[in-house]
């Protein structure tokens, strides 16, 4: 399934930001993860001239298009494998299909100090900024639009955001498939176009009136 992201592309992406973006301000495989989602279930489409220079913070002098394309490949794989992602429902999702968020084998809190899913959620919620009012817009006609990016920004934490604590950040990292794809069904249904209201044709003026009378429509109920 070309679509699909195995744990050898993650690792080998992962090593490609650890040297061609993290230090130079860019993101992380998880972080990644996180702001790709984002841009998949935006409510408007973001170009990829726009969100490409983020991840790697400052985009490296590339030998040319090709060494540049090469590159790009892998985030643009990772990409293709969320679109499909986000479009399984609960029975036809895997755990080969699960965001790459990093959590402990031993089941604690990280040993580094950083939440589970914190980095997810940033890139995520960087995403979100490319559109900030289309969001709000959204989340002004659903309110579990609203609820949905609360439970991701709980994950990113900050001032004002209660913290969930370890277990909760577990839970809500199990509910983000979920998530994601209520997201992405709920854009696809606000983006279809409406089909106007037509108003159901009545008996012509000439006709005879529908009420029995025997009279002619505009001389009938067509009067009133």
């Amino acid at each position: 399934m070309p679509n699909v992201f195995t744990d050898q592309d993650a690792e080998a992406l992962a090593r490609l930001l650890e040297t061609r973006a993290i230090p130079f301000g860019g993101m992380s495989l998880e972080q990644l993860d996180g702001f790709l989602c984002g841009i998949v279930v935006s409510p408007e489409p973001i170009p990829q001239s726009q969100w490409m220079p983020r991840v790697w913070g400052k985009e490296p002098r590339w030998e040319n298009a090709r060494d540049r394309d090469a590159h790009y490949a892998p985030i643009l794989h990772l990409k293709a494998a969320i679109e499909r992602r986000v479009r399984l429902d609960e029975a036809a999702f895997t755990e080969q299909d699960m965001p790459f968020i990093w959590v402990p084998e031993e089941g604690g809190p990280p040993d580094d100090g950083i939440p589970v899913g914190a980095e997810w959620a940033d890139g995520f919620l960087e995403a979100v900024g490319f559109h900030e009012f289309e969001w709000g817009e959204w989340e002004g006609s659903e309110e579990w639009v609203t609820e949905a990016l609360d439970l991701i920004q709980s994950l990113s934490g900050g001032e004002g955001v209660e913290e969930p604590g370890h277990e909760g950040r577990l839970a809500i990292v199990g509910q983000l498939p979920a998530v994601l794809h209520d997201l992405y069904a709920g854009g696809l249904e606000r983006k279809a176009p409406k089909q106007p209201v037509r108003k159901a044709e009545g008996p012509g003026r000439n006709a005879p009136c529908p009420c029995g009378s025997g009279k002619k429509h505009k001389a009938c109920c067509g009067r009133r």
